[in-house]
């Protein structure tokens, strides 16, 4: 039981270090593009305009002409199981942590991002917002049909990588935010990494 505490406690001791000491970028280029992270207590999505996204396999979306895509990248088994925080499985959760699982990408339409209030807004550079764009796709394996998500406009796509307690979903949106030249901790395994300033 100590060992299980200390253990938890070393994981969100790590997380907050790793807070402190971010990859910061001070970059000269104007900043005219503004994408936003979306964030819950355990989740973290990418938020970009619909027509900052190539769509040329996201069918599903082809005929929105305005709004936004949120991008979420997390356990397979989870995402299909586990529509509401309440309804996660204590074996889902644990296996998702502690064995290499597979993953999914998480597409959502949003009209109207403001709604939302968990939301931190991040001003970028055009080329900036190229690269978080081409680079949320490169996580997409394509090779298989999207899944019906929880609702009509928004669908689960096969996706690289895999999950674990050390590569978790709030982890990939940092390293695409981080390795598009974004001020991000270089490890973030928790939402409030990304968001916390």
């Amino acid at each position: 039981m100590l060992f299980t505490i200390l253990s938890i406690f070393i994981y969100f001791f790590t997380a907050y270090l790793f807070k402190l000491f971010p990859k910061k970028v001070n970059s000269q280029e104007k900043k005219e593009k503004t994408i936003y992270v979306l964030y819950s207590t355990i989740h973290a999505d990418i938020v970009l305009n619909i027509n900052d996204i190539n769509r040329s396999f996201l069918g599903e979306f082809k005929t929105k002409k305005y709004g936004y895509l949120a991008f979420g990248w997390g356990d397979k088994e989870t995402y299909l199981t586990s529509p509401q925080t309440n309804d996660f499985k204590l074996t889902t959760s644990l296996k998702a942590l502690f064995v290499n699982t597979p993953s999914l990408m998480h597409v959502s339409y949003i009209d109207d991002i403001l709604k939302y209030e968990s939301l931190k807004e991040i001003k970028i550079s055009t080329a900036q917002k190229a690269y978080l764009s081409h680079s949320i796709l490169e996580t997409f394996t394509r090779n298989k049909k999207p899944i019906r998500g929880y609702g009509r406009e928004d669908f689960f796509y096969e996706a690289k990588g895999k999950y674990n307690l050390i590569n978790t979903c709030n982890t990939w949106a940092g390293d695409k935010l981080r390795e598009a030249n974004i001020t991000m901790p270089y490890w973030t395994p928790i939402s409030w990494s990304l968001v916390l300033d």
